[in-house]
């Protein structure tokens, strides 16, 4: 497969820029193919050169968080800690949060799935001693719920509020 040109690179990053922009002003079934053209100060053609439509560039932002949220956790220094992952997690959450609001709000339900399954696989990877995978599917589903809940802005905590919460509830339920 051939590297992508500069120009090409630009141009999707001119339209996820444009993308993610509008999203934080309109809802996502509101933001047509003109209005992202006229933000990225591009042509209609450059657009459909690498998407169909909106909602393509929303899912491609979303799926390489993901991927990359999850190479991360597989690679983390010493996976057999549940401390590391949420370390690993809470940086990269950190690192990744305003586009975490962005997304969460225009189509949650898939991220959220995504980002369960991923840290579920890798939480399974640890030798958590008695704990059953019930407790680690209790764990997870709790810990992103309160995390997305965050995120859409219904809780009155700040993020390393929130980090604070979560290591404290892990070392509950786990340790």
């Amino acid at each position: 497969m051939k590297a992508p040109y500069r120009n090409a690179i630009r141009s999707k990053a001119m339209i996820r820029k444009a993308m993610l922009t509008l999203l934080n002003k309109k809802q996502l079934s509101d933001i047509s193919v003109t209005d992202i053209v006229k933000l990225a100060n591009i042509n209609r053609g450059t657009f459909y050169n690498h998407y169909n439509n909106p909602l393509e560039i929303l899912e491609e932002i979303k799926n390489e968080l993901i991927q990359k949220l999850s190479e991360l956790l597989a690679s983390s220094k010493t996976p057999s800690s549940i401390d590391d992952l949420l370390d690993v997690f809470n940086e990269y959450f950190l690192k990744n949060e305003k586009d975490y609001k962005t997304i969460v709000k225009s189509i949650p339900y898939s991220f959220v799935e995504n980002i369960k399954y991923s840290f579920i696989q890798e939480v399974s990877k640890i030798d958590l001693g008695k704990t059953s995978i019930i407790s680690v599917y209790f764990a997870v589903n709790g810990l992103i719920g309160l995390y997305m809940d965050y995120l859409k802005e219904n809780l009155p905590f700040n993020s390393q509020d929130i980090i604070t919460m979560s290591k404290e509830f892990v070392h509950k339920l786990f340790l």
